[in-house]
């Protein structure tokens, strides 16, 4: 991290001290808040299946030859019940992992690494230079949901991946590249600065809803005591109109 009174980007929740300066995007509560809105989904899902009226079903009658006396000889047919016509599954392909992250005007041009959670519950962060994903989450090529990049501001005096995200306008683009070496394009549409305590968990981790882009990076005050930022910068983009 820089020195006393730097601005930088912004870590998720309350995220507790990190060693010197260093910038830890995601609140110990995270995990948990995932797990209760992962679980929130679900059951809105079986719920919406349970209440959906169906349409209304008619079971096909077989008619059965009446019943006449023992003297005559009866005839009866046995009519097969209908076969469902088989039905064609078609599976798409899950989007491939992100590779590289280059968001021209502000100079970043960075990979991409895979990150999960620390012990604590806060979201890992890579070395300064490149920028993590938040792998348990969505994948940026997703046809919904919220995918997490996160990056340090500085640490240990040296310029982080996201120094300049403070900055960054509104209409910018923002290219994310595919393990395959797929481009994909974003634009950024919002950009804030908020304090850890506050910080949107449920918005910024969603799996469902319009999909987006969420950049985020520490930012606001540096308490010297606790050794981190005060707030988070988070940027938001969505994909650019194909």
């Amino acid at each position: 991290m820089m020195g006393e009174g730097a601005t930088g980007l912004l870590p998720l929740a309350s995220l507790p001290p990190t060693p010197d300066p260093a910038c830890r995007t995601v609140p110990p509560r995270t995990a948990r808040l995932l797990i209760a809105a992962s679980a929130a989904v679900l059951i809105a899902v079986l719920g919406a299946a349970l209440w959906w009226p169906r349409g209304e079903q008619r079971a096909d009658l077989v008619r059965v030859a009446p019943v006449v006396p023992s003297t005559m000889a009866t005839t009866t047919t046995t009519v097969p019940p209908p076969t469902a016509a088989p039905t064609t599954t078609t599976t798409t392909a899950p989007p491939m992992a992100p590779g590289r992250l280059r968001i021209p005007a502000i100079g970043v041009d960075a990979p991409i690494v895979p990150v999960g959670l620390n012990p604590d519950g806060s979201m890992e962060v890579p070395p300064a230079t490149e920028v993590g994903w938040y792998e348990p989450g969505v994948r940026p090529a997703s046809p919904a949901g919220s995918s997490v990049l996160a990056a340090h501001v500085d640490y240990a005096g040296q310029r982080g991946a996201f120094f300049d995200l403070r900055s960054l306008p509104e209409g910018s683009e923002v290219l994310v590249s595919d393990e395959a070496g797929t481009v994909h394009r974003f634009v950024v549409d919002a950009r804030l600065q908020v304090d850890k305590d506050e910080l949107p968990i449920d918005e910024l981790f969603r799996v469902d809803g319009p999909p987006s882009l969420t950049l985020i990076t520490c930012g606001g005050a540096f308490d010297r005591g606790a050794r981190h930022y005060e707030d988070n910068i988070v940027v938001r983009a969505s994909p650019a109109a194909a």
